[in-house]
């Protein structure tokens, strides 16, 4: 199931790589790809993200400032298009409702997560301390869309909430106290990823130290399943060394073996890489959680740090073998290196990979494919003085030999990418962190840049790309095997596409199964991160299952695995069972969802997304399912024997909770499924898919 990165590629460059010593690199789109089209906030911004706050499309941004100033107001940014009704790719303030009430403070790092698994996307936020020795509590702010049942894109602070058990934080940094609750620390980077595999968001924790001294643990938090965090300790090895100078950490799979690994950059010590040690057919750990590798993954590969400045890893398919490869900032002195994914969790410093480097003093990359050829190109933040783009031969045909990176603007250390694709105005401020992704719906991914200093953060619009037309592709994906024990089968695939990791965790990515040949049943995976989704086919089915893997990226270039085929034979019971019959509307076809026991007394949820905003969400509930023909789908709830009326909110979501009636008797089937008033739908209507509920 292994397929190559290049497999995207088009015919006319997988022609070129059968002659690579004659390749040169090609401007494909004369003249400056990029305009300084718009400048939006100003503060000491040290980080910055992407995200849909409001379901409505596109892309909002979040800035993280104050970073080592005095502390600042984080901000947020509403992209006019979608539901504003305005311009794609321009930005409205929207920090002073939005985010009311929040405190000021001195933030290094943002991120957007969807942290209670309501749909919507919460923020979260790094902080470093206001003074040498005090540190200062990570923040949550709560999106009030799904479960809050408020205003979709709007936000409260809700860090206490989202704060859970502590075991290894000293007292004195609790802000409580009682082992639990916020805690004081000096962060400059903290990444989401389901760590454990069990379907939500983590949080890996990472710290610097006062005064960047290296003395502070980093630490892992798991999810409960309701958006509460709650320490893991200890998770590493005895003698792992997490107490380390990081300014940056990600996780991804650098094994191929579907759990998420962790690298760091580390300013003024050896990166480090954690193994993560999860048993997928146990689903848990029976050891050390981590290990750290770092030697024989590193130091004993000769790919060790040089100097200091190390601000940055990413990791990313540079030479298209399908593994993540590693993007070190300032790793030989100011001299960026490409880390060469061997496969094996060991990795090869490259030094020939990139072509131009300035060596000076750079703060942060960010993998892009600004030329839409289909292979991954990088830009470059620079701690003082001008951003730069690296240019990628691969798709071109160019060797590692040749450079599979070229600094634009240059003719110097073999660069062959000597025309300038940056605007001159707006890109030579003290820029600490970049984002690429497709701003203004037009196809290629525009980039936003955080700058130091109190100067103007910029969005920089690609104005000359082409739309982008290479789908993802299938790195690894579950290849599930015949089995008697009638327990859910989870399915994970991985995925490789000419983007950056977090635009691709935004995917819309579908598990579709069957059981014996009969009607699809489409079930939306979860992004775990790292590239990666997962969607369970549920337990206590009797027969031959076929599934496969279908989605799309964000311009619509479509993807499917290859279908799998297992028996499986059991006793138990199906508790729930997804039905695809749904209608397509406005965002897609709306997802209905299910969760809980359905044991009497306890908590179930259900929820809607992707429907039509603001609209009538009529619940169908019935006892008999005939499916029948209804306005363009199928309606499995006929007759309808309960009908609950919902409105959709701005996001176009549906939250309900209540606790589960007693007294229901074992094995009775239900069916679920919503229909929704929709306007922009020729029918006027849209339907969900249809959700059969066996009861315990």
């Amino acid at each position: 199931m292994r397929r190559s990165f290049l497999t995207a590629l088009s015919g006319a460059a997988l022609l070129m790589l059968g002659s690579p010593v004659s390749a040169q690199l090609t401007d494909l789109q004369p003249g400056r790809n990029f305009s300084n089209s718009n400048a939006f906030g100003t503060g000491r911004s040290e980080n910055i993200d992407i995200g849909d706050i409001d379901n409505d499309g596109d892309y909002d941004v979040v800035v993280g400032n104050g970073g080592d100033g005095t502390a600042q107001l984080n901000r947020i940014y509403v992209n006019n298009g979608g539901f504003q009704g305005g311009t794609p790719g321009t930005f409205s303030d929207g920090t002073g409702s939005r985010f009311s009430g929040v405190p000021s403070d001195t933030t290094r790092d943002v991120e957007f997560v969807d942290a209670d698994g309501d749909c919507d996307l919460d923020v979260y936020v790094s902080n470093r301390g206001t003074t040498v020795n005090d540190g200062e509590p990570s923040r949550f702010y709560r999106n009030q869309g799904g479960a809050q049942h408020s205003t979709v894109g709007f936000y409260q602070e809700d860090t206490d909430g989202f704060w859970g058990t502590l075991i290894s934080v000293p007292g004195a940094d609790q802000v409580f106290g009682g082992n639990a609750g916020p805690w004081r620390d000096f962060s400059c980077d903290c990444d989401f990823g389901d760590l454990n595999l069990d379907g939500d968001i983590d949080l890996f924790h990472s710290s610097y130290g006062p005064n960047i001294q290296g003395n502070r643990d980093s630490r892992v938090f798991l999810n409960d399943g309701t958006g509460v965090f709650n320490e893991m300790w200890p998770w590493i090895n005895a003698g792992g060394d997490i107490k380390t100078h990081t300014l940056d950490i990600d996780l991804v799979d650098l094994d191929s073996d579907f759990d998420l690994d962790v690298i760091n950059s580390s300013r003024d010590s050896q990166a480090r890489v954690y193994r993560n040690n999860l048993d997928l057919d146990s689903m848990s750990w029976s050891g050390d959680a981590f290990t750290d590798i770092t030697q024989s993954a590193l130091i004993a590969q000769g790919a060790t740090l040089s100097g200091t400045n190390n601000y940055e890893c990413e990791p990313g398919d540079v030479d298209g073998d399908g593994d993540f490869d590693l993007w070190m900032k300032n790793y030989n002195g100011n001299t960026d290196r490409l880390l060469r994914n061997n496969g094996d969790l060991t990795f090869t410093q490259m030094n020939s990979w990139i072509k131009g480097d300035p060596s000076v003093d750079e703060n942060e990359v960010d993998f892009l494919d600004f030329d839409s050829d289909g292979d991954l190109d990088c830009f470059a933040a620079n701690f003082s003085g001008t951003n730069w783009l690296y240019t990628s031969g691969l798709a071109q045909g160019l060797t590692g030999g040749q450079g599979f990176y070229h600094r634009n603007g240059t003719s110097s250390g073999g660069s062959q990418a000597s025309w300038q694709e940056l605007p001159v105005q707006g890109n030579t401020s003290t820029t600490l962190d970049g984002e690429a992704a497709d701003m203004d719906g037009d196809g290629d991914p525009d980039l936003l840049l955080a700058n130091d200093g109190n100067a103007q953060n910029r969005y920089f619009e690609n104005v000359r790309g082409v739309p982008d037309t290479h789908a993802p592709t299938v790195h690894i994906m579950t290849m599930q095997g015949d089995k008697s024990d009638g327990s859910d089968t989870i399915i994970r695939v991985q995925l490789r596409d000419n983007a950056n990791y977090y635009v691709i965790g935004y995917y819309g990515v579908d598990l579709i199964y069957t059981v014996d040949a009969g009607v699809e049943n489409r079930v939306r995976m979860a992004a775990s991160q790292g590239q990666q989704f997962q969607g369970v086919i549920p337990g206590g089915i009797d027969g031959a299952i076929s599934y496969r893997v279908e989605g799309a990226d964000d311009n619509g270039n479509a993807f499917a695995s290859s279908t799998i085929n297992y028996t499986q034979t059991s006793s138990g019971v199906v508790l729930l069972q997804n039905l695809d019959s749904g209608t397509s509307g406005i965002y897609g076809k709306p997802y209905l969802e299910l969760d809980g026991s359905f044991a009497g007394g306890s908590m179930v949820s259900i929820s809607l997304c992707a429907a039509s905003p603001d609209s009538i969400a009529a619940l169908f509930v019935s006892f008999a399912s005939t499916p029948t023909p209804f306005r363009g789908g199928l309606l499995y709830t006929i007759p309808i024997d309960l009908q609950l009326d919902f409105a959709s909110d701005a996001g176009g979501q549906v939250y309900f909770q209540a606790p589960w009636p007693a007294g229901l008797p074992s094995g009775v089937d239900i069916w679920y499924q919503f229909g929704i008033q929709d306007a922009t739908h020729p029918k006027g209507a849209t339907l969900s898919n249809a959700v059969k509920n066996t009861l315990p």
